[in-house]
């Protein structure tokens, strides 16, 4: 029997991410996952880790649309949205892909997700709607995402410092 190590290395090169500096989240998840089953075998983690991936994308979907709705009084939903797609094609990757416009993502990281799916409604808004969204208002920029202590956030890329995180991703969240 080997230990929570060596199955967190075994579990990470199954979903091609071994080596990589994982968030902290992650890396809780997983020994959360360890200590309530045990040894999950391989195909089962890779099981788990598409549905938190494709749980965490639709939770931040909504979360992005509604922000973009109340910023632009636009909707990235319905008929005209037809740009999220999840995809689980084992010959392709061991576990599942959330596709959002031009952006993916394959980590059951909340942040990543979320940056991921804000790009892709962005994108959305800007190509359907012809609306840049969302705007610096101090600078009257389009902002991009970027990162902040493991959080998704606005950035901008103008002022005097070349750029500033203007606020979280999710609204909810306090910077």
């Amino acid at each position: 029997m080997s230990n929570f190590s060596d199955w967190q290395d075994r579990m990470l090169r199954a979903v091609w991410r071994h080596g990589e500096q994982l968030p902290e989240e992650v890396l809780t998840w997983m020994a959360e996952l360890y200590d309530e089953h045990g040894e999950v075998p391989e195909p089962e983690f890779c099981d788990l880790w598409t549905t938190r991936t494709f749980a965490l994308a639709r939770s931040a979907f909504e979360t992005v649309a509604r922000s973009a709705e109340q910023d632009t009084g636009k909707a990235a939903t319905g008929d005209d949205f037809r740009y999220i797609d999840y995809v689980r094609d084992p010959d392709l990757s061991p576990v599942g892909v959330v596709h959002i416009k031009s952006a993916e993502v394959s980590t059951p990281d909340s942040a990543e997700v979320l940056g991921a799916v804000a790009e892709g409604v962005q994108e959305f808004v800007m190509s359907h709607h012809r609306v840049t969204w969302p705007v610096c208002g101090e600078h009257d920029r389009g902002l991009h995402v970027g990162y902040f202590h493991e959080t998704a956030v606005w950035k901008c890329t103008g002022g005097m410092a070349k750029g500033h995180v203007v606020r979280a991703i999710d609204p909810a969240v306090q910077l």
